[in-house]
């Protein structure tokens, strides 16, 4: 990689950069990456950590229903 500097002075500037090697030790999340929308919240437990691949969140399956009760009444919906 070249950076362009440009400096402007009348001084002699002495520009030194000393190599060195960037060691990522991100932990790797490992568990599944596909997922499915259920009715309560779920939580990718990803946090300093980081992903290999994408993680897919599926759509909601069209044979799924909402059930519901309120006691008196069953819904689906």
């Amino acid at each position: 990689m070249r950076i362009k500097l440009t400096v402007l002075t009348n001084e002699e500037v002495l520009l030194t950069a000393e190599p060195h090697i960037v060691v990522d030790t991100t932990t790797v999340y490992d568990g599944p990456t596909e997922f499915t929308p259920s009715g309560s919240t779920q939580t990718i437990a990803i946090e300093n950590k980081k992903a290999l691949t994408d993680i897919t969140i599926n759509p909601i399956p069209s044979n799924y229903g909402l059930i519901t009760w309120n006691g008196s009444e069953l819904t689906v919906s």
